[in-house]
């Protein structure tokens, strides 16, 4: 089978279940012991809100958090998914219904930013001037990553089947991965790549599979030489948080048990992540090496 259909087919179950527009299913083998309740954190520039996804009905919806669990407020209400601080801190980026918009802090100037196909994970770049996406229909136009070019209002396919991306602190360039697809078509992996918005190139970084079978929401550390992820492991299904160097040496596990999505702080020492245990599928935080683990969202902060 040509390679290129392999990957539409590998993309298109990537994204399958987004069809309804709800919070995405990790795997079609996901675990039983498998919560999600608050998910996709996104620490802001200056260290003092966390924005996440919060998926219980009737209160569903994007909130702000501070990072001592004291403050939290309802920040955009509806199905929403993937929230991006943008460098000045006056904007959040995400997706909703299937397409990316932009809202201040302060809940003025909804900006839809696409308008076609089926768009998700915005990463918004640090100088402030993109918003790097992906696009999940793969017939009449492109799919894989697309570059929003804000001062411009462009959005340009960059890198075709490119998924879940984030932008290097220090560089012009944007992480992301595709599927790592054997001849015959058999899945066996993901690999990672930087895509240099200057030169428009490629460059391989690694390739992850066996215990680090199907990877998401790769997170650069803000001194640019870490990366944090979320894993599904190949053989026991289990879905952890793992860390790497830039150059995807040293892979390290930081959780033990069931967790999903993930954020570092500004100063690179704690990393955010949902406890996806059934019994929890709350947020935690944790020092940089998995160290000193402390529970952050609860039933009575909603």
């Amino acid at each position: 089978m040509d390679r290129k259909i392999l990957y539409s087919i590998a993309f298109a179950l990537l994204f399958a279940n987004y069809a309804c527009e709800r919070k995405e299913n990790p795997s079609p083998e996901e675990p039983f012991d498998f919560s999600t309740i608050d998910s996709e954190p996104a620490w802001s520039p200056d260290g003092q809100w966390i924005a996440f996804v919060h998926s219980s009905m009737p209160n569903h919806g994007i909130y702000l958090i501070s990072p001592d669990g004291e403050e939290i407020h309802l920040w955009h209400q509806g199905i929403a998914s993937s929230p991006a601080w943008s460098p000045c801190e006056q904007w959040i980026a995400f997706s909703q219904n299937a397409q990316i918009w932009k809202k201040k802090i302060n809940g003025d100037s909804l900006t839809q930013l696409t308008f076609e196909g089926r768009n998700f994970f915005p990463a918004w770049s640090k100088c402030g001037s993109y918003i790097a996406h992906v696009q999940s229909v793969c017939n009449y136009i492109q799919c894989g990553l697309w570059l929003i070019n804000l001062s411009e209002e462009s959005n340009t396919p960059i890198v075709e089947y490119g998924t879940v991306p984030d932008f290097h602190p220090l560089t012009p360039k944007v992480l992301y991965k595709k599927s790592w697809i054997e001849a015959g078509g058999q899945h066996i992996g993901d690999s990672l790549y930087f895509y240099n918005l200057e030169t428009g190139k490629t460059t391989y970084i690694t390739r992850l599979s066996h215990h680090n079978y199907d990877n998401r929401y790769f997170k650069i550390s803000p001194s640019g030489d870490k990366i944090a992820f979320t894993s599904q492991s190949e053989i026991t299904g289990a879905i952890r948080i793992w860390s790497m160097n830039i150059d995807g040496s040293q892979l390290t596990q930081l959780t033990n048990s069931q967790s999903y999505s993930n954020a570092w702080s500004p100063c690179g020492s704690y990393i955010v992540y949902t406890d996806a245990r059934s019994e929890s599928g709350r947020f935690w935080i944790m020092n940089a090496d998995g160290s000193n683990k402390r529970q952050l969202t609860f039933e009575h902060h909603f």
